[in-house]
């Protein structure tokens, strides 16, 4: 079999050990944590922080953070700031700076009444930290337990996750982290449903079973990051991004399994450019009965996004994706950063997926965001005029979405509303294998295509240690119909449809459901 030179990680060498110059550089706020509930809330605040601002593309970079809520908080103190935080805010905040210490300058972090064995937990944010000079550590255990039921005939549900997760940075120059788990988990029907049907458990790679009903399996994710020169950021790890600010991304979310990937981050004036090339794994067969394995098949995945604050209150962003069957390598013509990805594939007689996208983010009045993307997989023009028509070339998502902080002056009380339309066979390729997935599973949104989605969100902080939650979601959704690929499974090739006319959103047989399709990664 032939091998190909990664060249992207020559390309990451020469940029590393060639740099004259180079900013002390963090690792990344991981997904998924309460720290983005507060950012959320300081950037509707805010209106266009020059910082917070730029929201798209995440996990966001945990030295920038740190240091602009710091500048946030220390304004607070003197009663500089255009708006008034309150008590919950100021308590999230100094937490925050308490967990990200090694970067919140000044500031004197919330200490413990009593370390342990005056080692540990002498921060509340570490179980063990290292702080010199030239070498920064911070270790700490990670654990998730949850048990539960469902009335779909399941039984007991539940979720075991232990571990450990460690970040730091060497030489004030080279930031890095690892995250590693083991878990187990049973879930509800539906979600076993999906496991059955793609092979996969949602936002894992490989796994085994786990007595009746449930799976095992490691997550592991790391990387490392640091700052070529004054405007630019790159980050090189095993793990999961998300472009969007909304619940769900049409775009890319952190649904699917870890995959690896180069990121390199430019902010300058009012811009924020993204270069993401990221190592997939195309459709696989699952194993055989004698558990046989073979190295699995490889795409390419680029995408470029850039932001552009356009007005204090108005952000836009423009996204560019193309996905790469990985049999013939890597092409260097994908590193230029600065063109249009489909210019590129003519050149080369490359026939991969592309999709564009576009996507806005408006605060209002302080209390207020309105957010929304618009992707476009496919778009013939002469059928849009004629969309009544149903045409199969016209795949195309929407998604729109408001948060409301401090909703009827109820301090810490947010709310999000969101709803998500993709049309039919969105995502998919000729040749399937260079459909918008990795690992089996959806790189955006979790129900793949042929849908229609409603999405309630109330989160609310009566006390600074209370977090309360609730989620209401209601979909739509055509499913193939007798084997027929109506445009829902964005595993299948759009050759396999029926017919090229009378296609509309929820073709097939409807599924009707008030539950996500995910219970632990999302």
């Amino acid at each position: 079999m032939q091998r190909h030179f990664p060249y992207w990680l020559f390309f990451l060498f020469l940029i590393f050990f060639f740099t004259p110059t180079a900013s002390a550089q963090s690792d990344y706020i991981d997904l998924g944590n309460k720290q983005y509930q507060l950012l959320d809330r300081l950037d509707i605040r805010t209106q266009g922080d020059s910082i917070l601002g730029f929201t798209f593309v995440k996990p966001y970079n945990r030295k920038n953070i740190t240091e602009r809520v710091l500048w946030i908080d220390s304004m607070a103190t003197k009663g500089s700031l255009p708006f008034v935080l309150t008590s919950t805010d100021k308590y999230n905040i100094q937490r925050l700076l308490s967990n990200n210490w090694e970067w919140a300058t000044g500031h004197t972090p919330i200490t413990s009444r009593k370390s342990l064995f005056g080692v540990f937990y002498k921060n509340p944010g570490a179980l063990y930290a290292v702080n010199t000079p030239d070498f920064k550590l911070v270790i700490n255990p990670v654990m998730n337990l949850q048990y539960g039921s469902a009335n779909d005939g399941t039984g007991s549900i539940f979720q075991n996750t232990r571990g450990v997760v460690l970040r730091g940075t060497i030489g004030n120059k080279l930031g890095f982290y690892t995250y590693l788990t083991d878990n187990q988990e049973r879930d509800p029907g539906y979600v076993r449903d999906f496991v059955a049907r793609n092979d996969a458990v949602p936002g894992a790679g490989f796994y085994k079973y786990y007595n009746r009903n449930g799976y095992d399996y490691f997550d592991a994710r790391g990387g490392i990051s640091f700052n070529a020169a004054k405007y630019f950021d790159i980050q090189f790890a095993y793990d999961k991004l998300f472009i969007g600010n909304g619940f769900r991304s049409l775009f890319l979310s952190d649904f699917s399994s870890n995959y690896l990937y180069l990121r390199i981050s430019t902010r300058i004036w009012k811009f924020d450019y993204e270069n993401i090339l990221a190592q997939t794994i195309g459709p696989f067969p699952p194993y055989g009965m004698d558990g046989k394995r073979e190295i699995r098949p490889q795409n390419y995945m680029m995408m470029h996004h850039l932001s552009l604050q356009v007005t204090k209150w108005l952000n836009l962003g423009f996204y560019e994706n193309i996905m790469e069957n990985g049999k013939n390598g890597f092409h260097l013509s994908y590193l230029n950063p600065v063109i249009f990805y489909r210019s590129i594939e003519q050149q080369l007689g490359s026939v991969g997926k592309a999709n564009v996208g576009f996507e806005a983010k408006a605060n209002v009045a302080k209390t207020v965001q309105l957010y929304g993307q618009l992707l476009i997989n496919e778009f013939v023009t002469k059928e849009v005029l004629h969309y009544s028509r149903g045409n199969y070339a016209n795949k195309q998502a929407l998604q729109i979405g408001m948060k409301y902080i401090d909703v009827l002056q109820v301090k810490n009380l947010d709310l999000q509303l969101e709803a998500n339309f993709v049309r039919p066979y969105t995502y998919t390729n000729y040749d399937s294998v260079t459909n918008l997935t990795h690992y089996r599973q959806p790189l955006a949104h979790p129900l793949g295509a042929n849908f229609r989605e409603y999405i309630g969100i109330a989160r609310y902080q009566p006390h600074p240690r209370l977090y309360l939650t609730g989620k209401v979601m209601y979909h739509l959704q055509g499913l193939d119909s007798a084997g027929v690929n109506m445009g829902g499974d964005i595993s299948h090739s759009y050759t396999t449809r029926p017919r090229d006319y009378g296609f509309y959103t929820f073709n097939g047989n409807s599924l009707l459901l008030t539950k996500s399709p995910t219970l632990t990664h999302l």
